[in-house]
């Protein structure tokens, strides 16, 4: 078949190039390389105003960020200012970087020592030791001045950034901020002859490069890189290739390249093209003139496509067809196709595959049911309508046998049962989704697509994930009142502050009076139902608006956020303290009493605008509502 198939197209290919060839072959020349030149002085001009357009837009560029990063060091300025007391918390700082949209805050004193900032690894750092930071000292004593650093390498671990530096307001000292120069460098990279010859589009066999004129040396060359290329052997002299904005042909590598060429500065714009290139529609247009070779050409054409169909075609579709049945899963297709002797063992082989595709499905099925584990695995052609798939897999699933058989018959509705599986994916956990709620099955799901089909793996993780759960549960809630421990408080009130816009906010810190007392006479057992009582009350605070939890022993803690002033949490409180002296406790001696608690609360605001700090206010409002007759609530005061 091949050499029949080469024999026709041998004589085709033959009688159309030698007419081709005997027209007009120069005809084609003259257009060519005008059309070059125009194309070269047009890409020659591109890239000169790229380079004239980039450097006033780097200018502009680096005046802009300037004055903006300039700005927010004055910003910084004024905020240690106003609360100097920020210097004391890295947190805080770290805030403040933020808000700012800044890499690096520093604070550096009298003496230029780095002593606080956002970026703990430079504390103690000495500005008298390095050249990039020495360059900050002036401003100590000069306080009306700054400093907008170059993009430079730091005096600390040599990281390029980009500095901006002015004096304290609040006393002696300088403020500084970093920015990672990403928007400069990439800008100096956008202005890079490399980075603009290497965007642009040019066709097959065409080249651009550049030459410095005083060294001879070819920098940069594209397609085909050519660094530091000696002139010698790229076949002329800066000399020679200056002002050809006509166009000349030169030898090199073997092959002939017209060049069009510019000067800029020291440097030589250059466009090449090998004439390979140059001519390649040459053959295109020639065709024009070949109208006396239609007619023998459709009857070559008819008597291949005659042969081609024959020997070939009608084969390749009988294939085709087998292959088709094949990949929609029905393996039991015999192809049987002999035309000639090379289809013949075609079908052979294709036959010895399918074969080895179902022993090796088989094995691989036998070999997961004799483990004994909790895995199903399934596989699919892209075309195909049926899914191969394990015993096991239904089972993992949660599917019936007979239900399980339909799904494998039908490919669309598979997928759509594993769509329906792939939208209840567990939290914080990979591949890992929700087969049913009751009972509770969760599976681990892992696919692979390709251009082929889809493989997938289905494992029962269901105890795994019970498990890992109850772990978690244990980890976060006190075991005896069931509210969140001290730990999971602080970072929930972290994220509702992070969040921003809080609302009305306040942390409550509360503490049982006389807690001791009741352990001493009616025993611990009594003293964990007290504490149990007083829980009950507060886990109602749980919610969209409140955070409740156990700090220690007899000590609990309440964040109220999103309410819609502080007088409905002073109003909140005084419902939550009656109900506290509204239930009345029957004690194990008969007597009765009430859950006495004391309270102390403080308002989040800007003083008070984190979670650690909120705890501390209320802390020492609590002191105060001890020491004023216990059982109340008290607001902490500057």
């Amino acid at each position: 078949m091949q050499k029949i198939f080469i024999r026709y197209m041998s004589a085709v290919v033959i009688v159309a190039l030698l007419a081709i060839l005997a027209m007009n072959w120069g005809l084609q020349e003259f257009n060519a390389r005008n059309r070059m030149m125009e194309n070269s002085e047009m890409k020659l001009d591109q890239i000169v105003q790229t380079l004239e357009n980039n450097e006033v837009e780097l200018q502009n560029l680096k005046d802009s960020l300037s004055e903006d990063y300039l700005t927010r060091a004055y910003a910084f300025a004024y905020i240690i200012e106003q609360n100097p007391e920020v210097l004391g918390s890295q947190s805080e700082l770290e805030r403040i970087a933020r808000l700012l949209n800044v890499d690096e805050l520093h604070v550096i004193d009298e003496n230029g020592i780095l002593f606080a900032g956002s970026v703990p690894l430079y504390f103690g750092m000495d500005f008298h030791d390095t050249d990039q930071t020495r360059e900050f000292l002036p401003i100590l004593e000069e306080p009306d001045s700054y400093l907008v650093q170059d993009i430079r390498p730091n005096g600390y671990e040599q990281k390029v950034f980009q500095y901006i530096g002015v004096a304290r307001k609040d006393q002696k000292g300088i403020v500084q901020v970093g920015m990672a120069p990403t928007r400069m460098l990439e800008a100096q990279k956008r202005n890079q002859l490399e980075y603009i010859l290497s965007r642009m589009p040019l066709d097959s066999g065409t080249m651009l490069f550049t030459v410095d004129k005083d060294t001879q040396k070819v920098l940069i060359y594209y397609n085909e890189r050519m660094d530091e290329y000696d002139l010698s052997e790229f076949g002329a002299t800066p000399d020679a290739l200056a002002g050809l904005s006509s166009g000349v042909f030169m030898e090199e590598g073997g092959q002939r390249i017209f060049y069009v060429t510019r000067e800029y500065g020291n440097i030589l714009l250059g466009m090449g093209k090998t004439s390979k290139a140059l001519y390649k529609d040459r053959n295109l247009q020639l065709f024009l003139t070949m109208a006396f070779l239609i007619f023998a050409c459709l009857i070559m054409i008819s008597v291949i496509n005659w042969l081609l169909k024959i020997k070939i075609v009608n084969g390749i579709h009988r294939i085709t067809d087998d292959l088709s049945k094949i990949t929609e899963g029905r393996l039991d297709t015999v192809v049987n196709v002999d035309n000639n002797p090379e289809f013949r063992l075609l079908s052979q082989g294709i036959n010895k595959m399918v074969q080895g595709i179902l022993n090796a499905t088989v094995r691989v099925s036998q070999v997961i049911d004799v483990v004994d584990m909790p895995i199903g695995v399934f596989e699919y052609g892209k075309d195909s309508r049926e899914v191969m798939a394990t015993d096991r897999l239904r089972l993992v699933l949660g599917w019936t046998e007979e239900e399980g058989k339909k799904l494998y018959q039908d490919k669309e509705n598979f997928e759509k049962r594993l769509r329906e599986i792939l939208c209840r994916p567990a939290a914080g956990e990979k591949n890992v989704y929700q087969v049913s709620e009751k009972p509770e099955k969760w599976v681990r799901l892992q696919m692979n697509s390709d251009e082929n089909g889809t493989f997938g793996i289905a494992a029962d993780v269901t105890k795994d994930m019970q498990e890992k759960w109850k772990i978690q549960h244990e980890r976060d809630y006190d075991s005896l009142t069931g509210l969140c421990n001290i730990d999971t408080f602080k970072k929930e009130v972290s994220l509702v502050l992070e969040q921003g816009n809080p609302g009305a906010a306040a942390m409550v810190m509360m503490d049982l009076d006389n807690f001791k007392g009741i352990n001493d006479r009616y025993g611990h057992d009594w003293g964990d139902e007290y504490l149990r009582r007083c829980a009950r009350i507060l886990e109602k605070s749980n919610g969209e608006r409140g955070i409740a939890a156990r700090r220690s022993g007899d000590e609990f803690c309440l964040f109220l956020h999103h309410f819609s002033s502080r007088e409905e949490i002073a109003n909140y409180m005084e419902e939550l303290y009656g109900e506290i002296r509204a239930g009345e406790i029957t004690f194990p001696d008969g007597s009765t009493g009430f859950l006495r608690i004391s309270s102390g609360l403080a308002w989040y605001g800007e003083s008070l605008s984190s979670g650690s700090m909120l705890l501390r206010a209320a802390d020492y409002a609590l002191y105060d509502a001890k020491n004023n007759g216990k059982g109340i609530w008290k607001q902490y005061s500057l």
